[in-house]
């Protein structure tokens, strides 16, 4: 695999926590190698910590240089030898490379140290040889208790799970069974009543109220602009007028280059390679609270960033391994929020922002925005917020790295997320 060097960094002087933030926040936006260049100076500011030596991996695993990715994995594996972790990354970086034998024996060595991780069993099955299947007769052997359970709670599927969680909250018996038992009623009960329409029916709305997103007329929010965002969209206007067109390089495109659709690993080898079918993630990374997920698929979350990079794409497409510069395109903008008092604070981190081409908009229980940014990229979001808002009190600034939505709440409610989608798959 291609050798990719890192940078030396240039920046301000910082800590290893804060060039991994950083480093996180080019990952997700897929700047390969800007990300490369904080892990690699968090992982040199602490070497004891595997955690900066993994991400790492991970970036250089995205650039092609699966040999580097391998090595910094050692490093990972020196630094503590009982992280099952490193053998994870390894086993994944020479899945990519093709070394199915050595992929194999670094993954079962990880296995060993946690038996119970469901990745290593994935990523060993790529390897050729699937482990065996879990013993038959495990799932739905809870549906009598479901059914009881779901016909006492009103057929309300989520006040019966909180019912679950307090007992198991208090590590206590459920219904007899042990902690891990309801841990598996709980995953029953999601699959099999989630999408009832008994329990859709009786299930309040997004907001807690019939309409969810539906009510009252979305009113456009005020925007403020900073300074510093304004300098910097006026900065790369100049800069690509100076540089002009036709730049691009021949369209051709080289072997060994990955998939551009979100946690698709295949990589280019000819041009079969451009019918070949993949899935992906359509929706944007979101890191909430410790949890990580794809927006698309916001019921599979995790605190762990490995994972979150592994999980498998919820989306049927074909692989995509070159861009449109010209072409306005859905981009993936990494958002968070936090709420302090009665203020919930949206941060969607997007750079060079059009400010007059872009679109934000408020109801008491819907949020509507599209943001143009970087010339080509646009974001969309449009929610059934988790809580009703004052429209009128509700605003925008865009700053420099990001744009930053003030939602006032219309209670002193506690919002557990942001809100559920209400945008097509096609758009």
């Amino acid at each position: 695999s291609a050798s990719v060097a890192a940078k030396p960094y240039s920046g301000n002087p910082m800590s290893a926590e804060e060039s991994f933030t950083l480093g996180n926040e080019e990952f997700v936006n897929q700047n390969w190698g800007k990300a490369l260049e904080h892990f690699t100076r968090a992982a040199e500011l602490d070497p004891s910590k595997a955690e900066y030596l993994l991400h790492k991996a991970a970036a250089l695993t995205k650039m092609g240089s699966l040999d580097q990715a391998v090595a910094v994995c050692h490093d990972a594996m020196k630094a503590e030898p009982s992280n099952p972790k490193p053998y994870l990354r390894k086993g994944m970086a020479l899945v990519q490379k093709g070394d199915l034998s050595a992929a194999r024996g670094a993954l079962e060595e990880g296995q060993k140290m946690d038996p119970s991780s469901k990745q290593f069993s994935t990523w060993l099955a790529k390897c050729g040889d699937a482990l065996p299947p879990a013993p038959a007769g495990q799932a739905g052997r809870h549906d009598g208790a479901l059914g009881e359970m779901l016909e006492a709670h009103g057929g309300q599927v989520y006040p019966m799970l909180d019912t679950v969680l307090e007992y198991l909250k208090r590590n206590s018996d459920f219904f007899d069974r042990n902690s891990a038992l309801a841990v598996d009623m709980i995953h029953d009960l999601s699959k099999k009543y989630a999408d009832s329409p008994a329990v859709a029916a009786a299930s309040p709305s997004p907001g807690g109220c019939a309409g969810g997103g539906g009510e009252g007329g979305l009113v456009a929010m005020p925007v403020t602009v900073s300074a510093s965002a304004k300098s910097a969209l006026e900065k790369a206007i100049k800069q690509r007028e100076e540089q002009g067109d036709g730049e691009g390089g021949d369209g051709k495109v080289k072997p060994g280059t990955q998939c551009k659709n979100n946690s698709c690993t295949k990589c280019y080898q000819d041009e079969s390679s451009l019918e070949q079918e993949c899935l992906y993630h359509p929706g944007a990374p979101v890191f909430h609270e410790g949890y990580k997920y794809w927006s698309c698929c916001k019921k599979k979350k995790t605190t762990d960033f490995s994972e979150f990079l592994s999980f498998t794409g919820c989306t049927r497409g074909t692989c995509v391994f070159t861009d449109d510069p010209t072409k306005k395109k859905k981009a993936l903008c990494r958002y968070d929020f936090f709420q302090q008092g009665p203020q919930v604070t949206l941060s969607i981190y997007a750079k060079k922002v059009h400010p007059e081409q872009c679109e934000f908009k408020i109801s008491a229980t819907r949020l509507k925005i599209f943001i143009c940014f970087d010339f080509v990229n646009t974001f969309a979001l449009d929610l059934a917020l988790a809580g009703r808002v004052r429209p009128g009190e509700c605003k925008v600034e865009i700053l420099g790295p990001k744009v930053e939505i003030v939602l006032k709440k219309g209670d002193g409610s506690a919002w557990t997320e942001l809100g559920n989608s209400l945008m097509e798959e096609d758009e």
